[in-house]
């Protein structure tokens, strides 16, 4: 992957090697390339004559295993020699098109092209997408996985204008998508989201944003929605019937789900979503928020399973479910039919979150004072009964 290209003859007989060699694996006696190349060449007509080449790329993908590698090498330094864009990703496309057939080999040249390249070349964001189309198509994509980190640095390094940085983004969500990688194309989609603003940018952006709720929805590793609102694309649906489901998802318990959902019959499987996936996370959100507006008071089997509408011969498996998913803290009585939730995440903070926490604060400060008055009056206690105890003792 670290093969770096080194060739030292002058271009113009590098061109007419690889002339002479794509001649050879065609079988072509005549060498109908080569003579079609040279005169090019002694005109010192050398971008013509690369151009040639580059489409008649295709036959290097016929090159035995030990020197496919070499090959595109050598088509890939003829080609730099130009910087043109078109001319590299017409060799892209060319190497990826049967992805495949020597899978590992064009994973090499690939790596070789982007290593070639300076690190400030904005030529990389080509490779770079080809080599994330061919792992897709390969079913590689675990390949690139842990480079995706680096894409906020390369765009950067890369200087690329913002339509082609949302392009990439967009791409990747994509690919992530096909390739089954669900979480990581929802945060790449959300990244495209972010990067659009002003209300002629967000009106092209409806579809995306929408697939960002649905997506957000179905995955069940996503618990939180309040930093998905705060998207102005996401925003720009407020019309829409999609973004008072993320607004339940948000805030809302399992009554305002069923409510919603009666009312807009069909609106989760029009949406593509699993309606018993669904209610089963708004059962989750729901015994979250009753958590967090009830901590540390027991709660009866009978009061969750109201809450969630559930049996209360169910609610011990949801208690542990919701506790699985990090949701809450807490612990299950089976004797009195009861549960405790010392910790509970919120699901939103705004001013009725700031008013709770305000009056559990002051119930706090109340209480210690409470113990320290309790203190107080102990030390009392205690002082006067020593001194009534060496008065006697003087006494006596």
């Amino acid at each position: 992957m670290d093969s770096i290209i080194f060739i030292d003859a002058p271009v113009q007989d590098q061109v007419a090697e690889l002339a002479t060699y794509i001649s050879s694996l065609r079988g072509d006696e005549e060498q109908a390339l080569v003579k079609q190349v040279v005169p090019l060449i002694e005109a010192k007509n050398i971008t013509e004559a690369t151009n040639i080449l580059v489409k008649e790329s295709k036959s290097l993908l016929e090159a035995p295993e030990k020197e496919f590698e070499s090959a595109y090498n050598l088509l890939v330094a003829i080609a730099l020699v130009e910087s043109e864009k078109a001319v590299l990703e017409q060799i892209l496309a060319t190497l990826i098109s049967e992805p495949t057939q020597k899978t590992t080999l064009k994973f090499k040249v690939l790596s070789n092209i982007f290593n070639t390249l300076p690190a400030n070349s904005p030529l990389r964001l080509s490779v770079f997408t080809a080599i994330v189309d061919l792992a897709v198509a390969s079913d590689d994509m675990d390949l690139v996985l842990p480079q995706l980190q680096y894409v906020p640095s390369w765009i950067s390094e890369w200087g690329v204008g913002a339509e082609a940085e949302r392009a990439l983004l967009l791409t990747l969500s994509d690919r992530l998508k096909e390739s089954g990688n669900q979480y990581q194309a929802l945060e790449f989609l959300l990244k495209h989201l972010t990067s659009f603003n002003g209300t002629s940018e967000l009106a092209g952006q409806k579809v995306n944003a929408t697939r960002a709720i649905v997506e957000s929805i179905a995955l069940p590793e996503v618990l939180t929605f309040e930093n998905l609102l705060k998207i102005e694309a996401v925003q720009n649906l407020k019309s829409e019937k999609v973004y008072e489901l993320l607004s339940v998802f948000m805030s809302g318990n399992v009554q305002d789900y069923r409510g919603l959902v009666a009312k807009n019959g069909g609106l989760v499987k029009e949406l593509g979503l699993e309606e018993e996936e669904t209610l089963r996370k708004i059962r989750l959100l729901s015994l979250a928020s009753l958590g967090s507006e009830n901590l540390t008071r027991e709660l009866s089997y009978q009061e969750i399973a109201k809450a969630l509408e559930v049996e209360e011969s169910e609610v011990e498996l949801w208690v542990i479910d919701v506790i699985r998913a990090g949701l809450v803290e807490a612990k299950l009585n089976q004797v009195s039919k009861t549960v405790t939730i010392s910790r509970s995440i919120y699901r939103t903070f705004g001013t009725a979150q700031w008013q709770q926490l305000s009056q559990r604060l002051n119930g706090w400060k109340q209480s210690l004072a409470d113990i320290l008055q309790v203190i107080a009056n102990a030390k009392l206690t205690t002082g006067a009964a020593v001194s009534t105890a060496v008065i006697t003792n003087n006494a006596n």
